[in-house]
């Protein structure tokens, strides 16, 4: 009866990843101009995305790009000028009312500020504002807090930085969200290295905590499309297997199978064993997007 209801598993988790690869996922990006947050999506997606820009937004309002990774579509919303001193400041039930139109669904939200700033600046605390009451508060369940510019923080420093960066941005949340706030994971990365202060690479990180705070309905097209980058990679000509392109640890690794425990199928963890016997080593046998999503799961518990 226990092989049973895990092979059953098996295969509501493969039509669950067939559903999936019909769906869109949507991120919304906030935060200051020049922070890096088309730089940082870029690095997550391996694809250049959004523009980067380097100079100072002109207007406030919501850009939005579509596009594909590895077949499945999704939407990405920018919202240069949201978090920037500007001229048109006082206007802040029009940008609300804006936002509220053309931010239809939203899956992840980053909000995204550097680590070496000291606090959080008069305009960022109304952007937060703003977006609070143009979403609600809600929102922020499946917010994530990004800190770029992690290098220009002495290592020995690094640790209380981001700590005590996290806390700020949280108590200024939590004016607007008091519930959720104080469950808002943050990330350390810099755009110009891969690693933070600390030695580790942040790519890893960066993923699991996205993947981790992002929608039930977001979570499976996602999986899908960056199965294909957390694989070791292997080919005719090698023997080893190469790093892929985004590296978890073994407690990212547990994390990310929690959230598909959690977000994707209940109780896939019983059966991971299962489906590494099931489907064998390299899932992507199975073809494409869906192939490599399977591949994943039987590599998360292999």
């Amino acid at each position: 009866m226990a092989l049973l209801n895990e092979l059953e598993l098996i295969e509501r988790f493969k039509k669950e990843l067939g559903l999936g690869a019909g769906r869109k996922f949507y991120f919304l990006l906030a935060g200051r101009t020049g922070v890096g947050k088309s730089s940082t999506v870029n690095s997550l997606l391996g694809q250049d995305m959004a523009k980067i820009g380097h100079y100072e937004a002109t207007t406030m309002t919501v850009e939005e790009y579509e596009s594909t990774i590895n077949g499945i579509k999704f939407g990405l919303m920018d919202t240069p000028g949201l978090c920037d001193d500007m001229e048109e400041v006082g206007n802040d039930e029009k940008y609300i009312q804006m936002m509220r139109v053309k931010v239809k669904s939203v899956d992840s939200l980053w909000y995204v500020t550097r680590l070496d700033d000291t606090r959080v600046t008069s305009d960022e605390k109304r952007g937060i504002k703003i977006l609070s009451e143009a979403m609600g508060p809600k929102v922020w369940n499946n917010g994530v807090i990004v800190f770029t510019f992690s290098n220009n923080i002495d290592p020995k420093n690094y640790a209380e930085a981001l700590s005590r960066r996290t806390e700020l941005l949280r108590q200024e949340i939590a004016k607007y969200a008091p519930r959720e706030a104080a469950k808002i994971p943050s990330v350390a990365v810099d755009n110009n290295k891969p690693t933070t202060p600390d030695g580790k690479e942040w790519l890893g990180e960066l993923f699991t905590k996205v993947f981790s705070q992002i929608s039930k309905e977001g979570a499976t097209p996602f999986y899908i499309a960056m199965a294909k980058d957390l694989q070791p990679k292997k080919d005719d000509s090698s023997v080893q297997p190469q790093k892929p392109r985004i590296v978890l640890d073994e407690k990212q690794r547990e994390e990310v199978k929690k959230t598909i425990d959690a977000k994707m199928i209940s109780g896939l963890a019983l059966a991971g064993a299962t489906i590494g016997a099931a489907f064998g080593p390299v899932g992507s046998a199975v073809g494409g997007a869906v192939g490599a999503a399977i591949g994943l799961v039987s590599w998360l518990w292999g």
